[in-house]
C-alpha cells in the first residue's frame, strides 16, 4: 500500500482513484464496510484504491474541550487499512486551516489533480467542508456536476439492531465491557506501547508483570482486571490485564494510571524497550485494595486461571 502524507505528496496527472473518505477511528465494521465498497468499485473500473482519512481527528481541533479519546493510533490504523486491500492511504493534516475549506471547494478537490477522484464512497453521517455545512446529498449534488460519483452504503448494525459507531465502541470500552466490543470491531479492543521498569512489587511477589506505556489521549478499558492477550516479537501470549492505580500498595496521593500485563508462559528475557500489543478479551472484576498481599496473590492465581479459560476459547 502507497502512504501520502498530505496532498502535495500525490503525484500531479496521477491516475483516477475511487477514494474512501473518513476519520476511522478504530476502523470498525462500519468503517470497513465503506473502506471494503471503495475497493470492490475500484476493482470492478480498473481504478486505484485510496482511503483519504484525518489526523489528528477534527473534534481535536474544532472543540479541543471534546476531543475524543483514541481508539487506534495512526501507525495502527494504517496497518488495519492496509489489511483490508487498499491500494494507496492519505492522511491529511486536520488543521484550522483545512477546517475552514468551503464544502464546494473541498468537493473540487476530490474530483481535480492531484487526487483526481472518479468515485467516492463515505457513510451517512459524513460531513465536510467550513462549519460541517456540507452533507452527503450535497456532495452527491456537486457530484452530479463534476461528473463524480458518491456512495454512501447502509449504516451496519450490531446483531442487537443498533448502528456500530466510534462513540459507542468508545463508551463500552470505558465502561470495561470490552467482550461486547468484539462484535462491533471484528476483533479485541487493543492498545500498544513501550514496556518500561515498574516498581518491581510484582516480581517480589513471584508473579512479574510488564508495565506498558501506553500514549496520553488512547482509549483505555475502564479501572478493572481483564483477561486478554499481548502480542510481542517473539509472539502472541495469554496474560491478565490490570488497568489501574494497585491500591494495595498506595503510591500517594495521585498515582499513575498504569497497564501491567502479566503474561502467561513467557520463557523469554527482558521486555523492557519492547512493543507491546495488549489485547482485552473480558473484564474479570473491578480494580479493589485487599488487606494483604497474600490475599492478593490467590485472587491473582484465580485471575490467571479464568485468564487461560478464556485466552483459550477466544
Amino acid at each position: 500500500m502507497k502512504r501520502y502524507q498530505s496532498m502535495g505528496d500525490l503525484p500531479l496527472g496521477g491516475e483516477r482513484r475511487v477514494v474512501a473518505i473518513g476519520t476511522f477511528d478504530g476502523v470498525h465494521l462500519g468503517h470497513q464496510a465503506i473502506i471494503a465498497r471503495a475497493i470492490e468499485r475500484a476493482r470492478e473500473r480498473g481504478l486505484q484504491s485510496m482511503v483519504l482519512t484525518f489526523e489528528p481527528n477534527p473534534l481535536a481541533v474544532l472543540r479541543p474541550e471534546l476531543a475524543p479519546t483514541v481508539l487506534t493510533e495512526p501507525a495502527v490504523k494504517a496497518q488495519m487499512i492496509e489489511a483490508l486491500g487498499a491500494d494507496a492511504l492519505l492522511v491529511a493534516a486536520f488543521t484550522p486551516a483545512f477546517s475552514r475549506i468551503r464544502a464546494d471547494r473541498f468537493a473540487e478537490m476530490l474530483a481535480s489533480s492531484p487526487l483526481n477522484a472518479e468515485s467516492i464512497v463515505v457513510g451517512s453521517n459524513f460531513r465536510f467542508g467550513q462549519g460541517g455545512s456540507g452533507t452527503v446529498a450535497y456532495l452527491q449534488r456537486l457530484g452530479r456536476a463534476r461528473g463524480l460519483i458518491i456512495e454512501s452504503p447502509s449504516t451496519v448494525v450490531s446483531p442487537d439492531g443498533k448502528p456500530v459507531s466510534s462513540t459507542r465502541v468508545r463508551r463500552l470500552v470505558a465502561q470495561g465491557d470490552v467482550t461486547e466490543v468484539v462484535p462491533l470491531l471484528g476483533r479485541p479492543h487493543s492498545v500498544e506501547g513501550t514496556v518500561v521498569p515498574g516498581e518491581q512489587r510484582g516480581r517480589g511477589m513471584g508473579l512479574p508483570t510488564a508495565n506498558v506505556a501506553v500514549p496520553t489521549g488512547v482509549a483505555l478499558p475502564g479501572r478493572g482486571v481483564y483477561a486478554g492477550r499481548v502480542v510481542l516479537g517473539s509472539g502472541r501470549y495469554a496474560a491478565a490485564i490490570n488497568v489501574g492505580y494497585a491500591p494495595t500498595f498506595p503510591a500517594g496521593a495521585d498515582p499513575p494510571l498504569r497497564v501491567e500485563a502479566f503474561v502467561l508462559d513467557y520463557a523469554g528475557g527482558d521486555m523492557y524497550g519492547e512493543r507491546m500489543r495488549v489485547e482485552f478479551l473480558e473484564r474479570l472484576r473491578g480494580e479493589r485494595r485487599f488487606p494483604s498481599p497474600d490475599e492478593l496473590l490467590v485472587q491473582i492465581g484465580a485471575d490467571i486461571d479464568r485468564t487461560r479459560e478464556v485466552a483459550a476459547g477466544a
